[in-house]
């Protein structure tokens, strides 16, 4: 990468920090499809994939009094059941189909929400069935925040508890795929310049994250997840056509 694609990824880390800081999700979300317009896939997702985690375990620690422990324990132990399975389905399912069931997916559980679903109620299958969902695409697709947004936002879970307990789930799934890609040799020489070079942006756009979160009562912030929720399945779509 030349010096002007690595000024570029510092723009794109600026703006998917503050996006994952307002929201509590959507980091790679909104920098792998931008970061791919100059550089390749691989690099991109593995940038994304640890400095995600290193946001996530900022707003975990930070907002660790609002963490739904009960939810915590249920999606991400749910998740790492899922974790091998995603490892078969990876092999035997094309990555166009794979893709093309998140969006289609992603799209229903958008509807589903709009439409005022409620989960507040529902028993602790629901949360088991999201997190296995969750693990298998994470070693899948590497993709894992759809499922987990639904359930959270279905069981009503104001925003200081959704950051809180989304990002702590990011967290624990987000080591586990770290050791995996540095297991592979995802860490390669512009993969290590770009992280090395990210705490002035991620940090920049981490501050002006929260000042966002200022002017995000429950309404609006319930708006911005279903945008970026819907987002995340057009891309999805799209990257399957």
């Amino acid at each position: 990468m030349s010096t002007i694609e690595f000024v570029l990824v510092g723009a794109v880390i600026l703006s998917a920090a503050l996006v994952q800081t307002a929201a509590g999700f959507g980091f790679s979300l909104t920098a792998v499809p931008m970061m791919v317009l100059f550089t390749d896939t691989r690099t991109a997702s593995m940038v994304a994939g640890v400095l995600s985690m290193a946001t996530s375990g900022f707003q975990s620690i930070h907002g660790r009094r609002h963490i739904d422990w009960t939810l915590v324990k249920r999606l991400g132990g749910a998740a790492a059941v899922g974790l091998p399975f995603g490892l078969v389905v990876f092999e035997l399912a094309s990555e166009r189909s794979l893709k093309a069931f998140l969006g289609v997916s992603t799209l229903a559980m958008v509807l589903l929400l709009l439409r005022g679903l409620d989960l507040s109620a529902a028993g602790p299958a629901v949360d088991w069935g999201a997190g296995f969902t969750a693990g298998v695409l994470t070693t899948s697709l590497s993709t894992n925040g759809p499922p987990l947004v639904f359930v959270l936002q279905g069981r009503r879970l104001p925003p200081d508890r959704f950051r809180a307990s989304i990002t702590t789930i990011f967290l624990l799934t987000g080591l586990v795929g770290l050791v995996g890609r540095a297991a592979v040799g995802g860490f390669t020489r512009d993969v290590n310049i770009a992280i090395a070079t990210s705490p002035l942006p991620l940090l920049a756009g981490t501050f002006i994250g929260f000042r966002l979160r200022r002017h995000l009562d429950e309404d609006r912030f319930r708006k911005v997840v279903m945008v970026l929720l819907a987002a995340a399945a057009v891309s999805a779509i799209a990257a399957a056509v």
